[in-house]
């Protein structure tokens, strides 16, 4: 008798160690759910507090003028980091669009192919 209770828990070890068939990667439409109810919240939670720091900075003229103040010393202190960025970012969209143009001509080309 304890050998067959020995056998019957040693299976049941083993069932429960074969590797489960659902993938790391694959996300459940629950698990999308939370994320976006979680989402909506955080973002309206933001949108609330930004209120009440706007409402406070419109009613005080001199904390407008040292956020003025601290902004100019920033855009000061790291110019050329901006201006760097700014460049880069601008060429990007350059040929960003100069892509899409060519992809559009492709397209078109191919509509008038399959017409023929």
């Amino acid at each position: 008798m304890t050998q067959t209770a020995s056998t019957s828990s040693a299976n049941v070890i083993e069932l429960s160690k074969e590797p489960s068939i659902t993938k790391a990667n694959e996300t459940s439409t629950g698990e999308l759910v939370v994320k976006g109810v979680a989402t909506a919240v955080a973002a309206s939670a933001i949108i609330e507090s930004g209120r009440g720091v706007i409402i406070t900075i419109s009613r005080h003229p001199i904390v407008v003028l040292g956020l003025g103040i601290v902004a100019g010393y920033l855009t000061h202190k790291y110019r050329k980091e901006l201006l760097t960025i700014t460049s880069k970012t601008a060429e990007q969209s350059k040929d960003f669009i100069l892509q899409q143009k060519q992809n559009i001509k492709d397209l078109i080309v191919d509509v008038k192919e399959s017409e023929e």
